[in-house]
């Protein structure tokens, strides 16, 4: 089944301006949060909506992903438990349909969130204090996942948000072909092939700790 662009070009545009409505009152929580204030709201009405955009942005991101990953962890417990439960093929093609179009809609609004942040200048004093941050001993006090956090850290010690960004956008154009591949697998075998679900939540979770990791620091820098 054919995407059309059109369309979740404008639903993810609709979605955009109802969270801008309510951002005010949003604070950093799951997901890459709280990265807004990295990016120079300026003097002038437009830089000010640049800034407001980029957390609104994360916000919807981090809204479709997580949505993609609850049906992923649905999929998979249909999975675990089938030796108990049965297998039936209807309910695991529409969980992977549902987490598929959800990344879509995930990547899409990276898509743009990327191209906001290019064109937006950076919050120098917190790209200092990001520059300034003890990652490595804030890693060891939270025990933190070593491999992700110092995956983040090169990102952030170096005051680059936006290519943290464009990690997790790879991470989200890995995750849509991977579930391509098992929706593909579902249509013709009914069922899924376990190999591709292994790989399937361990991205999934990389996804979710790198970005976790990143609200965590923005969060605490904030404070």
């Amino acid at each position: 089944m054919k995407v059309n662009q059109k369309n979740l070009h404008s639903i993810v545009l609709f979605g955009t301006f109802i969270l801008m409505i309510f951002s005010m009152n949003l604070s950093p929580r799951i997901l890459q949060n709280g990265s807004g204030q990295g990016y120079d709201p300026g003097d002038d009405e437009s830089a000010s909506t640049n800034s407001l955009s980029i957390e609104t942005l994360v916000i919807q991101g981090a809204g479709y992903f997580l949505e993609a990953s609850s049906s992923i962890q649905s999929l998979l417990n249909r999975v675990e438990l089938q030796d108990f439960n049965g297998f039936y093929y209807s309910e695991p093609e529409q969980l992977v349909h549902r987490a598929y179009f959800n990344i879509i809609f995930a990547r899409m609004t990276y898509e743009q969130l990327i191209s906001l942040a290019e064109s937006t200048p950076y919050n120098r004093e917190f790209i200092a204090k990001l520059q300034a941050f003890d990652y490595h001993s804030y890693m060891t006090e939270m025990g933190l996942n070593t491999v992700v956090f110092n995956r983040l850290g090169e990102y952030l010690e170096n005051g680059d948000i936006t290519g943290s960004f464009k990690y997790i956008y790879s991470n989200l154009c890995a995750l849509e072909d991977q579930l391509l591949a098992i929706k593909n697998g579902i249509s013709v075998n009914g069922a899924p092939e376990l190999s591709l679900l292994w790989k399937l939540n361990e991205m999934c979770a990389e996804t979710t700790l790198f970005g976790s990791y990143a609200a965590r620091i923005f969060y605490t820098i904030h404070l």
